[in-house]
Formats: C-alpha cells, sequence, structure tokens
C-alpha cells in the first residue's frame, strides 16, 4: 500500500465491544521517508473527538499502551498511541545493547534515549495535520501524554506544539540534564557533562524543559511521579514545579503535580486515574 505523505492511512479495522474502534494506523511524520506506526482506539459513532497523542516508555512499544487508550476512548477521547522514533516497528536490531542502557549516564545510552524523544516529537505536528483532515477529530483540542520516556515526551510537546493544549506525564523526566546523568545541577554533574562530546550537548539542550518554563503557561499540565523511582529523581520534578508555579499567576489550577511517595518507576492504578480524569476534564475545558 502506498502512503500519501499528508494523510493518515488505514492498515486494519476492528469493531470492539463498547462501542469502540480499534484502528491500525500509518501516519506521516518528520521524515518523509518513515511512516510513524500507531494504534487508535476511539467510539464508533458521534463526534468529532478530541484527540489525546500517547507515548510509550523506553524500549516499549504502542501496544503497551493500547489500553489506555481504550480506556480514554470509553470517555469520548481518540486515543492514538504512536510507536516513538527507534521502537517498535521502528526499531533497529542492536539499538538498545547493553544491560544499563536505561539507567542512562554513558553517553551512547543518553544518544538513544534523547535520539528517541526529539524524532518523535517532530513526528507530531506532521501526524496531527494528517488527523486533522478525519471528520471525527477535532484537532483543536489536543492533549498529551505518556510513561517514564513518553512523559519526557509529552513535556517537550508542552513548550514546543501550540496544538497540545493538555499534559499529563507519568513517572516523566522534567530536567533533562538530571535525568541524563543521575545527578543533580551542581559540580558532579557539570564534570560528567564534560565528558559528553558537542553533539550530545545540543540534543539534550534541544529539548530540555527546564530552560523553557516560560513556553509552557497556560497549558494544563500535570504531573505524576514516585518517591522511590530508582530512575527519575523526584527532587527534580519538585525543583522544576516549583520553578514553573509562579508562572502560572491566576491560572495555578492548570499546574498539578501529584507525588506518590512509596511508588517506584511503575504506573499505579491510581496515576491511570489521575491521568484519564485530568485529559478527559482538560479537553472539555477547551471546548468551552
Amino acid at each position: 500500500m502506498q502512503m500519501n505523505s499528508a494523510a493518515a492511512v488505514t492498515i486494519e479495522r476492528t469493531e470492539l465491544p463498547g462501542g469502540l474502534v480499534r484502528e491500525r494506523l500509518r501516519l506521516p511524520g518528520f521524515d518523509p521517508d518513515e511512516a510513524v506506526p500507531a494504534i487508535a482506539v476511539h467510539p464508533a459513532a458521534g463526534g468529532p473527538f478530541p484527540v489525546a497523542i500517547v507515548i510509550h516508555g523506553f524500549r516499549g512499544g504502542k501496544e503497551g499502551m493500547e489500553g489506555w487508550c481504550r480506556e480514554l476512548a470509553a470517555r469520548g477521547v481518540f486515543a492514538v498511541a504512536l510507536d516513538a522514533h527507534l521502537h517498535g516497528e521502528r526499531s533497529i536490531a542492536g539499538v538498545f545493547h547493553g544491560d544499563r542502557i536505561a539507567f542512562l549516564g554513558e553517553e551512547y545510552a543518553i544518544w538513544v534515549h534523547q535520539t528517541s524523544i526529539a524524532r518523535t516529537v517532530k513526528d507530531v505536528p506532521v501526524l496531527l495535520d494528517a488527523l486533522a483532515q478525519r471528520p471525527d477529530i477535532d484537532a483543536s483540542r489536543v492533549a498529551a501524554s505518556g510513561v517514564s520516556m513518553g512523559g519526557a515526551a509529552s513535556m517537550v510537546l508542552a513548550w514546543r506544539e501550540p496544538r497540545v493544549g493538555v499534559v499529563a506525564s507519568i513517572i516523566g523526566s522534567v530536567d533533562f540534564w538530571w535525568d541524563v546523568t543521575k545527578l543533580p545541577p551542581g559540580a558532579e554533574q557539570d564534570a560528567r557533562r564534560a565528558t559528553y562530546g558537542p553533539r550530545l550537548h545540543e540534543l539534550v539542550a534541544s529539548l530540555d524543559p527546564m530552560a523553557r518554563l516560560g513556553r509552557i503557561p497556560p497549558k494544563a499540565v500535570l504531573l505524576l511521579n514516585g518517591g522511590r523511582d530508582e530512575f527519575i529523581d523526584i527532587e527534580s520534578v519538585r525543583r522544576f514545579v516549583a520553578a514553573l508555579e509562579p508562572l502560572y499567576g491566576s491560572d495555578r489550577a492548570l499546574l498539578r503535580f501529584v507525588p506518590f511517595p512509596e511508588a517506584g518507576h511503575s504506573v499505579t492504578d491510581v496515576m491511570w486515574k489521575e491521568a484519564g480524569d485530568w485529559i478527559v476534564r482538560g479537553l472539555a475545558v477547551q471546548m468551552t
């Protein structure tokens, strides 16, 4: 099947219980020669529906987010789970080599992680243009969400993509230098950063939400993080929220940070509920 670079292509369509539809899609992305594989779940009738772009974690794939897409779709959202760059159907054999690649720290691991985010967030504006052509989609109401790496990507979209008005980052990072070095700001982090090459510095700096706080408000942003997370230091999230809070002014209710002191780097049922409620409520407000 040949794909029009400006259009979404449905590969498979399946009716689901509860009046929902599941579609396997090929969406145009930043690279005109590389389609973005996706799974969309949405109500079978009615609309147009608001959109939620859902992004999985590091070394994951879109299938791992399908269950949550079904929950969002049951609440009237056109939920689209993507394969991030270098992941799922877009993966390259051997790219995730090494037992500790998920801990980042080393230059190669950081490059894979940050490149995955960078290319995926560049895909989103193009695929949103394609989805906007569908009559069952209201492209004026868009949320971005994700888990771990996907949560970090959603925070890049928070400052970078004007159509995204609602963000729910689940166990994701917000201060990328703290995340990739696993060290708090200070002399030790500076020493670690000095060991990285200039290209890596450019890559992380091009994405880091911490450096672009002023471009986030007044978007509705929810941050859910665990206090026992071995990958994301919750203090980096507290520091980010403290710096961002004053910029919201009278819109302070649009910024919410919910710490889960006993949670690690996994998503609890309460986190899923908090994120779902935030997305549905935020998209409803965008309609008014």
